[in-house]
């Protein structure tokens, strides 16, 4: 069983609660995905309210958690509804990637600003890798160390973590996060080479600009 099977199988374990009744009562996938990038806008504007209180920033990494909670399971919903569609897929992976930008610029505000543009950077790379090798033909679902999820609970940890440590939790948080989707970066390319058989006197293949 390999690591992306694994995950949605522990998922629907514990997402069953919520899949089964939108799918019989006919929910839209489109209302998951929209309702997950509202909650994520919902996170940005959060952690920069620190100031005003610690708990901001926990309330934060929660509501972002939950945002990706409902990423996840909106394509089961689409697939178990027959509602699977390329156009779901555009949309879902476009909010993905607004929902990760807004994200980081809240995080400026309650951790190191670097930090925050590193993690919103090596985020962004992690998935364009992964969408110039699918453009190749290689599909590359569940390579890497550091996916969405992985990253997502680790910022969860580190917004957590800032009621007792404080700013500092959350910038190494962000640190550990960045440096694994960096390595994600390097597994997903090591292995799209290797797929396309890569290696040679002509270099890699070249695709559209």
């Amino acid at each position: 069983m390999g690591k992306r099977e694994a995950e949605r199988r522990l998922l629907m374990r514990i997402a069953g609660a919520f899949v089964e009744p939108a799918v019989r009562k006919g929910i839209s996938p489109f209302a998951f995905t929209y309702a997950a990038f509202l909650l994520a806008l919902l996170s940005a504007a959060l952690y920069p309210l620190h100031g005003i209180s610690s708990l901001f920033v926990p309330l934060a990494g929660t509501v972002y958690l939950a945002s990706a909670f409902l990423d996840a399971i909106d394509g089961e919903v689409a697939r178990r509804q027959g509602r699977a569609s390329a156009r779901g897929a555009f949309v879902d992976s476009v909010l993905d990637k607004a929902s990760e930008v807004a994200v980081s610029l809240g995080l400026a505000f309650a951790a190191e600003p670097l930090m925050a543009l590193l993690f919103g950077t090596s985020s962004l790379l992690v998935s364009y890798t992964r969408a110039r090798a699918e453009a190749l033909g290689v599909e590359l679902a569940g390579i890497g160390i550091a996916e969405r999820a992985e990253r997502t609970l680790i910022l969860f940890a580190g917004s957590i973590a800032y009621i007792a440590l404080g700013r500092e939790a959350l910038t190494v948080a962000l640190l550990l996060a960045s440096l694994l989707s960096l390595i994600t970066v390097l597994q997903r390319v090591v292995e799209t080479f290797r797929r396309l058989g890569a290696v040679g006197p002509d270099g890699p293949p070249r695709g559209p600009p």
